[in-house]
C-alpha cells in the first residue's frame, strides 16, 4: 500500500480537490457556451451555489485536515484520508453528478450554473488543503 509522509496527505487532498474542481468548473463553462443566451441571474445562481459549497467545504477541509494532522504515524496510506462515511459521500456525489448529466430532462442551463458554482467551491477547498499543507511543513 502506498505510504507517504502524513502531512503530505494535505497536499494530495489539495491537488485532488483542485483538479476535480477545475474539471467541474470547465464542464460548467462548456455548458454555458452551449446556451443561446445567458440571463444575468444564471451567474447569480452560480455565485449562490459557490457560496453554499464554499461554506460546506470549509467545514470538510477543517475536519479532514484535523484528522490527518492527528494521525500518529509519520507515514500513512493515502486511503486513510477519509473515513468510510467520507468515501460513501464521495461515491454518492460522483454518482449524482454523472446521473444529472445523463438525464435528458436536466437542462444544459442547470448544468452550466450549478457546475460553475460547484467547481470553484471544490477548487477553493483544494487551495485551503494546500495552504494547510504549506503551513504544516513550515513548522
Amino acid at each position: 500500500m502506498l505510504r507517504i509522509p502524513t502531512k503530505s496527505l494535505l497536499l494530495v487532498n489539495g491537488l485532488l480537490w483542485t483538479a476535480i474542481g477545475t474539471k467541474i468548473a470547465l464542464i460548467g463553462v462548456d455548458y454555458y457556451g452551449r446556451l443561446e443566451s445567458v440571463p444575468w441571474w444564471y451567474y447569480l445562481l452560480s455565485a449562490v451555489v459557490f457560496g453554499l459549497f464554499w461554506f460546506m467545504f470549509t467545514g470538510v477541509v477543517r475536519k479532514y485536515a484535523e484528522r490527518i494532522m492527528a494521525m500518529p504515524e509519520p507515514r500513512t496510506s493515502i486511503f486513510k484520508t477519509f473515513s468510510v462515511k467520507g468515501y460513501l459521500i464521495i461515491a454518492f456525489m460522483i454518482t449524482l453528478g454523472i446521473t444529472l448529466k445523463r438525464i435528458p430532462q436536466v437542462p444544459d442551463s442547470f448544468i452550466a450554473w450549478f457546475y460553475c458554482g460547484l467547481g470553484p467551491g471544490l477548487l477553493s477547498a483544494g487551495i485551503r488543503f494546500i495552504i494547510r499543507w504549506w503551513k504544516a511543513i513550515a513548522k
